[in-house]
């Protein structure tokens, strides 16, 4: 299984104790968060809908190009993910 390192803004900080980054495991980009809200359940409100489907204004960066969490996309030891909320209004 793959250590991942996953980078949070400081929006979803306080979520995970204020850090910067965590490490999670997982051999794909959904296992991998699915372990950050096993780590940080409160982070799992703000990530994924009552359908458990990553919100519409999340997104995830894995190694610096933008992913979705259904793409069954394989993590190597290293790897770095990114979670993002999108940022809107009018």
């Amino acid at each position: 299984m793959a250590s991942t390192t996953v980078r949070l803004p400081g929006v979803l900080r306080p979520a995970i104790g204020g850090v910067r980054e965590v490490s999670v495991n997982g051999t794909t980009v959904r296992e991998a968060v699915e372990d950050l809200c096993r780590q940080h359940p409160t982070l799992t409100v703000r990530l994924f809908d009552e359908d458990g489907h990553l919100r519409r204004h999340v997104l995830c960066v894995h190694n610096g190009a933008t992913t979705r969490l259904d793409d069954e996309l394989a993590l190597a030891d290293g790897d770095e993910l990114a979670i993002l909320p999108a940022v809107s209004g009018g």
